[in-house]
C-alpha cells in the first residue's frame, strides 16, 4: 500500500475493462475501500478530489469525492454503505470486504455464496457470478427508499388497506366475493410486515435424561426479595434433580452464602445417599462462578452446564419450579392471610409438599 499526498492509500482495485458501469456490486477482498463510478448512486456525495486508485493494470484513477450509498440487500432490509469513494473512470462498483473487516465484521465464503457478518446476523450477502462474487441486493437511488409503499399489484393493495392482513386471509376474502372482481397476484415481500411482526425463534425441549437419581441437578438463585423473612433472609436456593424432580429449597441473607448453602446440600446427599453428583446446570450469575463454586466442581469432577446470559428458557426446569412454588406461596399466604414476612416459611411448605404429591 501506497500513501498519497492527501492521505488516501492506493488500493488495489479489480479492473474489468470490458464490462459497462451497472448497478450490481463486486464483493472484493483486494480493494481498500467501498468505491463507486456513478454520481447518481449516491445519497450523500462531497465533492473532493482525495487521491488515486491504482487497478489491476497499475492504472491511476483519481478520486473525487467521498459519500454514502444506500442499498437494498437480499432480506428486503435497506443497509448504508458508509465511506463510499467517487471513482468516475472506475469500470464496477466495489465493495471492500477489508473495510468490513476493519469495523468488526467477519467474512465466510463456502458453497459459492460470500456472507459478511456481524455476529451471528448475515449483513452482505453475495453470489458467484463468471469467477467473481456479486452482491444480493440493489441500489436505491433517489426516492427509491420509499417505493416499496406504493402497491405494485391489486393483491398489495388489498394488503394494505386491510392492514398488512395475512396472505391466507386475503385469499378466503376473494373467495367470499368481499374484494370485488379484481384479480389477485401472488402478495410480494411486504418489509413492514417483517419487520413488525418478527418474533423469537420457539426454545426446542431438552435431551437430556438423567439414569439414576442424583446424576445430573438444576439450579437456580431467587432475590434479593423485598420483603425479610422473620430470620432476616432475601434470597431462595432452589436444587432440582432431573431424575426424581424431587426439590430443595435454601432461605439465606446474603447472596455470597450461595455457595456455602450448595455445599452443605451437596454432602447432605452424599452422606444419605451415597451417590456421587455428575453435572449442574445453572445460570451465569456471579454466584455461580466464583472462584470458590468453581474450584469445588473442579475437586468434586462435578461437570458444569452454564446457560447463555439472559435466556432463562435454557435452564426451564428450575424456572418453572420457582414459578409454581412462588403461585403457591401466594395463595398460601393469601389463604392464611398472613403477612408476606412469612414467605420463607411458606416456600418451604411448598417444597415439602411438592415432593409429596404426585
Amino acid at each position: 500500500m501506497a500513501f498519497d499526498e492527501d492521505g488516501y492509500e492506493s488500493a488495489d482495485a479489480l479492473a474489468i475493462t470490458s464490462w459497462e458501469p451497472e448497478k450490481r456490486w463486486v464483493l472484493d477482498s483486494g480493494c481498500s475501500y467501498h468505491m463507486c463510478p456513478r454520481k447518481e448512486y449516491f445519497e450523500t456525495l462531497a465533492l473532493k478530489v482525495g487521491g488515486v486508485v491504482r487497478l489491476g493494470n497499475n492504472k491511476a484513477c483519481k478520486v473525487q469525492g467521498m459519500g454514502t450509498v444506500r442499498l437494498k440487500m437480499f432480506d428486503g432490509r435497506e443497509f448504508l454503505l458508509k465511506d463510499v469513494r467517487f471513482v468516475p473512470e472506475l469500470k464496477r462498483n466495489l465493495i471492500s470486504i477489508s473495510m468490513f473487516n476493519s469495523l468488526g465484521y467477519c467474512t465466510r465464503i463456502e458453497h459459492g455464496v460470500c456472507k459478511i457478518l456481524h455476529g451471528a446476523l448475515i449483513t452482505v450477502k453475495g453470489s458467484k457470478m463468471n469467477g467473481l462474487y456479486i452482491l444480493n441486493g440493489s441500489i436505491i437511488i433517489g426516492n427509491g427508499s420509499v417505493a416499496s409503499v406504493v402497491p405494485h399489484n391489486n393483491f398489495e393493495l388489498w394488503h394494505l388497506r386491510l392492514g398488512h392482513v395475512s396472505e391466507r386471509g386475503l385469499v378466503d376474502l376473494a373467495k367470499q366475493g368481499l374484494l370485488g372482481k379484481d384479480k389477485l397476484d401472488k402478495l410480494e415481500f411486504c418489509e413492514h410486515c417483517i419487520l413488525r411482526k418478527q418474533h423469537r425463534v420457539k426454545f426446542c425441549s431438552g435431551i437430556h435424561h438423567s439414569s439414576r437419581p442424583f446424576e445430573y441437578v438444576h439450579s437456580d438463585l431467587l432475590g434479593p426479595s423485598k420483603t425479610l423473612t422473620h430470620g432476616r433472609g432475601s434470597y431462595s436456593l432452589s436444587i432440582i434433580d432431573d431424575y426424581s424432580r424431587r426439590v430443595w429449597v435454601f432461605i439465606f441473607k446474603n447472596k455470597s452464602d450461595t455457595f456455602e448453602k450448595f455445599k452443605e446440600w451437596h454432602t447432605l446427599i452424599e452422606n444419605q445417599i451415597g451417590t456421587k453428583l455428575k453435572g449442574l446446570r445453572s445460570d451465569n450469575g456471579l454466584k455461580f462462578v466464583s472462584e470458590q463454586f468453581n474450584e469445588f466442581c473442579r475437586l468434586k469432577r462435578i461437570k458444569r452446564h452454564r446457560t447463555v446470559p439472559r435466556t432463562p428458557q435454557q435452564n426451564g426446569l428450575v424456572e418453572r419450579m420457582n414459578k409454581t412454588l412462588l403461585e403457591r406461596v401466594r395463595c398460601m399466604l393469601l389463604g392464611a392471610r398472613l403477612p408476606k414476612s412469612f414467605w420463607g416459611e411458606a416456600v418451604t411448605t411448598a417444597a415439602y409438599l411438592i415432593n409429596r404429591c404426585p
